[in-house]
This record gives structure tokens, C-alpha cells and sequence, in this order.
């Protein structure tokens, strides 16, 4: 048992020491900059690296980290670098490690880099769910506070010789753990935020957090469920949207009651604050919205609190939403389908923004679907990130005789407005004849159901006298076979 003990205990300081530095000390932060915007109801973050290889061999193989516990709240996280003059993107791939509080990435560089020489790059991350009302409760009236936690410096298994972040979009912030951290961070004031450096840069593997706070008086919108459906129409040449939203103001709530009075009287709906009045939709500007197309109902019914101007739409909820308060809405519209699919022979080409999405607001769970004529047939697809295969299906709609229309759904999790811009493309094809099927179908039926009229109406139902096997058509026929004077013997 002793001896056990003794092969645990050896395992676990294995095992802890390869979680905190499994790698190769094969490169060096040069400069390391990392940027934290929280102007949004999500953290942007932007950390330029230039990098230094220090092995005796070529490198192209780059290690970063991410906290652990916000590995899943990481809606994006892409790596720019400069190819000659132009900017191209790096793919991070996931490392299948066991490590408590990191998550590792590799970076595969687009060329090995020669020892002594150095690489410049930029790695842009979108996080949720990071804003934490502080406190959670306040009243009516009340500035809301907000706290993040972030990690103070590069979650890195090589040494930085150089390193400063900032916080931006902010007017000030509250510090609340700077004194504990295990290097010390010297603070700049600047116009919109400040600017944290270290006098000795940092070594590899060196993990703790930085907790601020910060007033902003703005919602948190949080969409729950998003189910986005296209229908496409070839007939009428029409790309119809509808959009089902479940939404959520994840701001702070309410410590009492709502006060219709003391809303007014405060005019909190004329100054931002941290209830959701309104909601912004801004549409593609190089596509055109059909005239009189655009509805907004609810579980009541039809909405006319709504607005669209300039390629945005205005909606306004029929009350206030707090912090923890839902509400569920429809808003649907319609464009000229020639702006959305190319067509090639018997082939069509779609594309499509995955959002149009409110302004700064986060998705967590978003359900998209295209419903393509009857009888048309999908080929391919293709997304800017990877996903789950879709889902193909057919649903029933008006005069559908056969399938009905052919439907490819796709679900994404963790989605910010910010990505409305990434663009499926769908490719299927849809023949002449397939086109003319539903029109021949309905045509068939209305010449059976014809068909059938013309044939009840020459069945003769009526009762007549006959003579010898025939109906007797005439009156004088009727009075000669049964004479009105006629006698019975």
C-alpha cells in the first residue's frame, strides 16, 4: 500500500509538472501586446506577438494558451499575419492536453523560421459571457457596475521579454486584486482606458488574473435561441427571411419591484441605461429590402412600435426589459432572390449571411435554415468555420404534392453580432422540369377534378315513364302513353 502511495504521489508531480511547462523552451516573446475592448456587451481581445526563434533548427510550430474556463465562451479566435502587404490567416489547432487551468492551442506557422530570426503576428479573440453585473442587484435609478476577469499576463510556455495590455473603450476602471499579482504592473491613464506594463518582462508559464470594474449603463442583450429560416421561391423570385428570437437583458436586475412612476418621472427611456428599449438591426446595405415587406409580431400579436430607415430597422419591445427579463419576438422580410443566387445551367449558387443579427448582442444558440423548392437537390455547402453537418429534411408548405421542400439546417452555439458579415454559400440543383412539377401537378389535379364535374353531369339522375325501354321525352309522348280519359275495365 506504502509503495502505491509512493507511485501516486510521483505520478501526480509528473503529471503537474508536465501540465505547467510541456513544451520546449523553442521560442521568446520579443514583444507581446494585448488588448482588451469593452466597449460591447462582449471582450474583444487582440494580442500582437512578435516572436523569436531561440532553438539551434528551424521552427514553424508556435504554442499559446487560453484560460481553461473560457475556452467555451471563445465565439472567435483567429491569427492574422502580413503576406506581403496583405493579410493572411493561420488556423490554431486545439492540443489534446490534461491541464487544470490552460488550454493550449498550435500555431502552424506558414514557413519554418530560421534560429535567431523573428515572425510577427496577431491573435484576435471574441469572448462571452465575460461582463458580470457587480453587484448583481440595483436599483431602478443606479449606475451599473460591471466586473471582468482576465488574465494578467501571456498564458505562454516561453519567456516575454516585453509586455504591456491595455483596456480600451473604457473612460476608468477600478482595480481590484492589482496589488497581489506576483509581478507588478505599472499603470498608464489614457483618454479611453489605460495601459498596464511590466519594467522586467515575464516568465513562461506564469498564470494569474486581473480583476477590474467599470460602469456601464448599456443592456446586455442575450439571445437565447435564434431560429433563422430562408425561403427560397423561383415562381415568384422572392427570398423570403423570418426570424424567431428568444431574448434575455443579462444586465443587473432589479433589487425591487418596477415602478412605472418612477421610470417616467425619471425619464429613464430617454438616456442610456441598462434596460433593453430598443433594439438595431442593421441590414446589408447592398442588398435592397422589398417595399412594405417587413413585419414584427409577438405572442400578442402585431407590433407597430417598429421603425426602418437607412437599411435598419428600429424595434421597440412593447415594455422595458430589465436585467432578467425575456421576451420573444418574429420580424420577418423579403428581397428580390436575384441579389442572393447566381444561376449556372441547372445549377444555383446562394449566398447568405448566417446573421443579420442586433447590434451587440450575443447568440447562444442559433438554428439556420434554407428551405429550397420542391424537387430541388442540394450538392454542397460551404461556411468560413466548421460546424456540425447539417441536417437535410423536407417540410411541407402551400401545394406541395410530393416531398415538399427540401430543407438544410445548420446550429451554431456562442455567436456574437459581429460575425454577421461570414457568408454560407449553398449550391444545389433545380431542372426545368423539376420546376414545372408542382404547376403540371396542379394542373393535372384541376383537369381530373373537370374531368370529374363533366362526368357527374352527364349521369342522368332523373325518374321518367318509359315505353318499350325508352324514357319518354316529350309531354304529348307522356299524355298519348297514359291518356287523361283513360278507363279501367
Amino acid at each position: 500500500m506504502k509503495t502505491n502511495n509512493i507511485i501516486f504521489i510521483l505520478a501526480w508531480i509528473v503529471s503537474t509538472v508536465f501540465a505547467v511547462a510541456p513544451f520546449e523552451p523553442t521560442w521568446e516573446n520579443i514583444e507581446y501586446k494585448k488588448s482588451i475592448d469593452v466597449g460591447k456587451s462582449f471582450l474583444k481581445e487582440k494580442h500582437e506577438i512578435t516572436i523569436k526563434n531561440i532553438d539551434s533548427q528551424p521552427n514553424s510550430k508556435y504554442i499559446f494558451g487560453v484560460p481553461k474556463e473560457k475556452k467555451a465562451d471563445i465565439a472567435l479566435n483567429i491569427v492574422v499575419y502580413d503576406n506581403k502587404s496583405k493579410k493572411s490567416i493561420l488556423q490554431p489547432a486545439p492540443l489534446p492536453l490534461e491541464d487544470p487551468e490552460v488550454a493550449y492551442f498550435q500555431l502552424s506557422l506558414p514557413f519554418p523560421i530560421a534560429p535567431g530570426s523573428t515572425f510577427h503576428f496577431f491573435i484576435s479573440s471574441i469572448i462571452t459571457n465575460q461582463m458580470i453585473p457587480y453587484p448583481e442587484y440595483i436599483s431602478m435609478t443606479d449606475d451599473q457596475v460591471l466586473k471582468v476577469t482576465t488574465n494578467a499576463y501571456p498564458i505562454s510556455p516561453y519567456n516575454t521579454l516585453s509586455y504591456e495590455f491595455a483596456i480600451t473603450n473604457v473612460n476608468s476602471i477600478t482595480e481590484i486584486n492589482a496589488d497581489n499579482l506576483p509581478i507588478p504592473l505599472k499603470s498608464t491613464e489614457q483618454s479611453r482606458g489605460v495601459i498596464y506594463s511590466t519594467e522586467d518582462g515575464v516568465n513562461a508559464n506564469t498564470i494569474a488574473n486581473f480583476t477590474f470594474t467599470y460602469v456601464r449603463n448599456a443592456p446586455l442583450a442575450y439571445i437565447n435561441y435564434l431560429q433563422r429560416d430562408l425561403w427560397v421561391s423561383h415562381w415568384s423570385s422572392k427570398l423570403q427571411l423570418e426570424e424567431y428570437y428568444e431574448l434575455t437583458n443579462h444586465a443587473a436586475k432589479l433589487d425591487e419591484g418596477f415602478s412605472r412612476a418612477k421610470y417616467f418621472s425619471n425619464q429613464l427611456g430617454m438616456k442610456p441605461h441598462h434596460p433593453i428599449t430598443a433594439l438595431r438591426v442593421p441590414f446589408d446595405k447592398s442588398k435592397t429590402i422589398e417595399d412594405g415587406s417587413i413585419y414584427y409580431t409577438d405572442k400578442v400579436g402585431n407590433v407597430s412600435t417598429s421603425q426602418y430607415y437607412d437599411s435598419e430597422l428600429l424595434l421597440r419591445p412593447r415594455f422595458p426589459l430589465f436585467g432578467g427579463w425575456n421576451y420573444n419576438f418574429t420580424i420577418g422580410w423579403n428581397y428580390d432572390l436575384s441579389q442572393f443566387v447566381k444561376r449556372q445551367g441547372d445549377e444555383y449558387i446562394l449566398k447568405a449571411n448566417i446573421l443579420d443579427g442586433i447590434y451587440d448582442s450575443t447568440y447562444g444558440n442559433v438554428k439556420f435554415s434554407i428551405y429550397l423548392p420542391e424537387g430541388a437537390e442540394i450538392i454542397d455547402y460551404a461556411l468560413p468555420f466548421g460546424v456540425e453537418e447539417p441536417v437535410i429534411t423536407h417540410e411541407f408548405s402551400y401545394l406541395d404534392v410530393t416531398d415538399g421542400h427540401v430543407k438544410i439546417s445548420f446550429e451554431f452555439e456562442n455567436v456574437v453580432d459581429e460575425m454577421k458579415n461570414l457568408v454560407l454559400v449553398l449550391r444545389y440543383r433545380y431542372t426545368s422540369f423539376a420546376m414545372l412539377h408542382k404547376p403540371l401537378h396542379a394542373a393535372f389535379y384541376v383537369f381530373i377534378a373537370l374531368m370529374a364535374l363533366y362526368l357527374l353531369k352527364k349521369i342522368d339522375l332523373s325518374v321518367r315513364p318509359m315505353r318499350n325501354g325508352v324514357f319518354l321525352e316529350t309531354e304529348g309522348e307522356r299524355k298519348d302513353e297514359f291518356p287523361e280519359d283513360q278507363t279501367l275495365n
